[in-house]
């Protein structure tokens, strides 16, 4: 009987995943800022001319974590090299936190001029109890489907970063050194060489200041809230007229 010859098992190869493709985790120990939007009103709101008011909230945050599901490369260069702006950008988001304190809030008139709307700070008499021009905005009821957020990222340094979240969990500091339970750096075990990295491949990320994150969201509330308001554009401007 003729042997048939087997085929010899193929080898398995070791290739290291290319992270900059694949999903990860940003971790921050030390403070980070916190600031807080949401529309309120004392009537019906049925177009956006009825709100009245917005409630501005700040405070901090300890242990925040965000992560990036849609990670094309640039995005992972941009937080190991701490290059993001004022606030987290869109393709960041907010995943957990260890502790949040709300210490400080304000609130400011909603004034619509044209198609501009602005976010003017309380004059004395809309403060004052006995006065006509009275604003009791603490009276008044939220009306918006969800509330802006954003976490202030300029000052702060991640601690670490997840590479492949949700799989192998890799923990690397910002020079793509390991790190172990304790995150103390695993020196023999660098995984991306950063200053090695071709910056030119990785520079074209989105970065967001504060105003640039507070007018998507007031897009979203138009859609989503005021559909026959979309037209309505939020001021670039300060909360403050000159």
């Amino acid at each position: 009987m003729t042997k048939v010859p087997t085929k010899k098992a193929a080898k398995k190869t070791s290739e290291s995943p290319d992270y900059f493709k694949l999903p990860f985790e940003v971790h921050y120990s030390e403070r980070l800022t916190i600031t807080e939007y949401e529309f309120k009103s004392d009537i019906p709101v049925k177009r956006f001319k009825d709100v009245k008011a917005v409630h501005m909230k700040q405070g901090r945050s300890w242990g925040a974590s965000f992560v990036c599901e849609k990670n094309n490369g640039p995005e992972l260069y941009c937080c190991l090299v701490n290059g993001h702006d004022e606030v987290e950008p869109p393709w960041l988001s907010f995943c957990d936190e260890d502790d949040m304190d709300i210490n400080y809030g304000c609130n400011y008139e909603v004034v619509i001029s044209g198609d501009e709307v602005r976010f003017v700070e309380l004059t004395e008499e809309q403060e004052d109890e006995e006065s006509d021009e009275y604003l009791d905005v603490e009276s008044m009821d939220y009306c918006c489907s969800h509330a802006f957020s954003a976490y202030h990222l300029n000052d702060a340094k991640p601690d670490f970063i997840i590479l492949d979240a949700g799989n192998s969990n890799l923990k690397v500091d910002l020079d793509g050194y390991a790190l172990d339970e304790k995150n103390n750096r695993i020196k023999s075990k660098r995984i991306i060489n950063v200053p090695k990295l071709d910056w030119q491949e990785y520079t074209v990320y989105e970065t967001h200041e504060l105003v640039d994150s507070r007018y998507g969201w007031f897009k979203e509330i138009l859609k989503s809230d005021f559909p026959k308001d979309t037209n309505l554009f939020l001021s670039h401007d300060d909360e403050r007229f000159e």
